[in-house]
């Protein structure tokens, strides 16, 4: 606990943990999973969605299929703008947005939230200096974006978008190659309280993949996880009654 502070941190923490809710393990280990999955996959689009979208129409067109390429063409013949500044303008005018909905009171926030960008999108869309498939790319990737538990996960994911984007400017699909290459060795290089920070991935610990990318049944959790340096690694609980349960 911080003074001042409204929440509580938790440490060793890892990075799955940033995308398990409470909410898992008080319903059916399915659709905990199902949900689970939805979040690491919000995780991917929230900040390579835009730049695998700039290197597939800058470096790539020819991957799309023919009647998607035809509409993506037609959608990008009255922009003036490359898409890297075509997807630099958007990021940041919803960036704005979000900020003067934070910053002012809620109701009058939500107001401009919702408004602001519709106004804002059909206006610059008429203007012809956005096209309406970058408009798509943003908006999936805003709400991505919003699909992450952890506040401070979110912003993080949100700063990352912006140097994926210009890796996939410069070098299309190589650049974002190795953007994800440099952020997987950064993470797994990472330690909190001399926990991997990417652990179980890396160090690669099978028995401790029950509860990451999906969650099983919790009677089949017999021992802690091995990187939480518990004194007894043996859960203390009564599998039969979690099996009732589940």
């Amino acid at each position: 606990m911080a003074e001042g502070s409204p929440t509580a941190l938790i440490a060793p923490v890892s990075f799955f943990a940033f995308y398990q809710s409470p909410d898992d393990y008080h319903g059916r280990w399915i659709i905990s999973s199902f949900l689970r999955t939805i979040r690491m996959m919000s995780f991917l689009i929230a900040f390579t969605l835009p730049a695998i979208y700039i290197a597939t129409i800058a470096f790539h067109p020819a991957i799309l299929p023919l009647e998607l390429a035809h509409t993506i063409k037609k959608s990008l013949e009255n922009v003036p703008f490359p898409a890297i500044v075509e997807a630099m303008l958007l990021e940041l005018i919803f960036e704005v947005l979000r900020e003067a909905g934070v910053r002012l009171p809620s109701r009058v926030g939500q107001t401009i939230g919702i408004v602001g960008g519709l106004v804002i999108g059909d206006a610059i869309v008429r203007a012809g200096l956005v096209s309406y498939t970058m408009i798509i790319v943003v908006s999936l990737t805003a709400i991505s974006s919003f699909l992450v538990p952890s506040h401070e996960m979110s912003s993080a994911v949100r700063i990352l978008r912006f140097p994926m984007m210009i890796a996939a400017a410069l070098f299309g699909y190589i650049g974002i190659a190795f953007g994800l290459l440099f952020l997987t060795i950064h993470l797994c290089k990472l330690e909190t309280f001399g926990t991997p920070y990417f652990a179980p991935l890396a160090p690669f610990r099978l028995g401790d993949m029950k509860d990451v990318f999906i969650r099983f049944p919790i009677w089949t959790f017999h021992q802690r996880p091995y990187d939480s340096q518990a004194q007894k690694l043996k859960q203390q609980n009564d599998s039969r009654s979690w099996k009732r349960r589940e």
